[in-house]
């Protein structure tokens, strides 16, 4: 797939959607984030999520994207691209992301997912515009730019660009007044 938005929208995104997670992390307590069963929304239907499996989750696509970015600039193909590309493989990043992280603390999920973000951040600000819709540096069935494949990445089309949380939270203020009941 071929970027469908330039580099400085997908920063702007990203943006908004660091900011959304933070306010979370900020308003909610240890214990809120940690309490199992609380994500509605995004999920297949054996899982039942608290906010520190969700962090794991987000915090797997974003370091996937940065490795690919990486991967890309030398020339090879990550294998993520392959597994966003097929049902089955992107199942398994889904579930792979949240229980390889499963056993690890709250703090160090925060920890994780804070130096994610800002490693992507940065990563995406040092790429050139003609590195954002560069082809493929490898054969691809169908067209394919570095913007694209970080779409595929992320939050595949038809979700909102660079905003995975309102996948499966869609509106903060009833996640918390839900958590708060």
């Amino acid at each position: 797939m071929l970027a469908t938005t330039d580099r400085e929208t997908a920063l702007r995104l990203l943006d908004v959607e660091h900011e959304a997670v933070r306010a979370l992390i900020d308003e909610l307590t240890e214990t809120e984030m940690l309490q199992p069963d609380t994500i509605r929304y995004g999920l297949y239907p054996d899982q039942k999520l608290s906010f520190k499996d969700l962090l794991a989750h987000l915090i797997t696509y974003e370091a996937y994207a940065i490795e690919a970015i990486s991967a890309w600039q030398q020339g090879e193909k990550h294998w993520i691209i392959d597994a966003m590309d097929s049902p089955l493989g992107s199942r398994e990043v889904h579930y792979q992301g949240i229980e390889c992280r499963r056993e690890f603390s709250l703090a160090t999920v925060l920890e994780e997912w804070d130096t994610t973000q800002t490693q992507l951040k940065a990563v995406i600000q040092g790429l050139s515009d003609a590195e954002w819709h560069a082809p493929a540096p490898f054969a691809t069935p169908a067209p394919l730019d570095l913007g694209g494949m970080l779409e595929a990445i992320l939050v595949a089309p038809p979700r909102p660009l660079y905003r995975h949380l309102p996948v499966h939270i869609p509106d903060s203020e009833v996640y918390i007044r839900t958590l708060r009941r």
